[in-house]
């Protein structure tokens, strides 16, 4: 399976513009997944609700969705980020995964931090979506600091587990393998580039998107600059990693010994 991410400065206030110039990275490219930062279309800076409105979309009427629809057509794979959600009035931080025949599944940021706050509502459900023979499990940034959700996503059965992030700090890279090691899974995750303004200070994305194996083994890892990595993975190391073999060849068992419940 063909799998990668595109990490990329978001351009800020600018859903077309970032449409077009992911469109322009991708468009030759062959992958059975793709994962972009989250809240690709908007940026991530912004004071309060009313900044973020604009780009709220709805989903069963998305420009996002229906641009990603027809890209995925001449690609032919799926792509996943997160974008936000307006629902019943509320605004949700929301990864999509679209294919060629159009969305396959969202899902709401449950961890949700304090500056989101500001503007989203936190959803409460963990979300998979099937691509072709995988499941995809999907999260966001903050979601990979707590291990039930991904726990969650492997007991229901994700081969590969996306996160679309924007982080600055060295904590989330660090995260990654773990979570990736204790669910014996792939876990892909695409964080962004470049500045933003916060409150008048501009701080910086560090980049360092990577893609781990069900052994935690860091197998594409990008710098703090734009990159575009697509690698093959072979699903068939998903609950047998070469490493953890050598200590036991039935993770299923040992997983099923506890009850992860949200």
């Amino acid at each position: 399976m063909r799998v990668g991410f595109f990490q990329y400065a978001v351009v800020w206030r600018d859903r077309d513009a970032n449409l077009s110039y992911i469109e322009s990275k991708i468009l030759n490219e062959k992958f059975d997944l793709l994962v972009l930062p989250e809240l690709f279309t908007s940026g991530y800076a912004y004071n309060d609700r009313k900044e973020l409105l604009p780009f709220g979309e709805d989903l069963s009427n998305s420009p996002t969705i229906k641009f990603f629809t027809q890209l995925m057509q001449r690609c032919g794979g799926y792509i996943t980020g997160s974008i936000p959600e307006l629902y019943d009035g509320k605004l949700y931080n929301s990864s999509i995964l679209v294919g060629r025949d159009g969305l396959v599944a969202s899902y709401r940021k449950i961890h949700v931090t304090d500056y989101e706050k500001r503007a989203f509502t936190a959803g409460n459900e963990p979300i998979w979506g099937q691509c072709g023979d995988a499941k995809v499990g999907l999260t966001i940034c903050f979601d990979a600091w707590f291990a039930p959700l991904s726990s969650l996503l492997r007991n229901q059965g994700a081969a590969i587990i996306c996160n679309s992030a924007n982080f600055g700090g060295e904590v989330t890279p660090t995260i990654i393998p773990i979570r990736a090691l204790e669910n014996q899974c792939f876990y892909i995750n695409c964080n962004r580039v470049g500045t933003e303004f916060f409150e008048g200070e501009e701080e910086a994305y560090r980049g360092e998107s990577q893609i781990v194996s069900p052994d935690g083994k860091v197998i594409a890892k990008a710098d703090n600059k734009e990159s575009l990595r697509i690698i093959d993975i072979d699903l068939a190391e998903v609950n047998h990693p070469a490493f953890g073999s050598f200590i036991t060849k039935d993770f299923v068992t040992e997983h099923n010994k506890y009850r992860v419940e949200m």
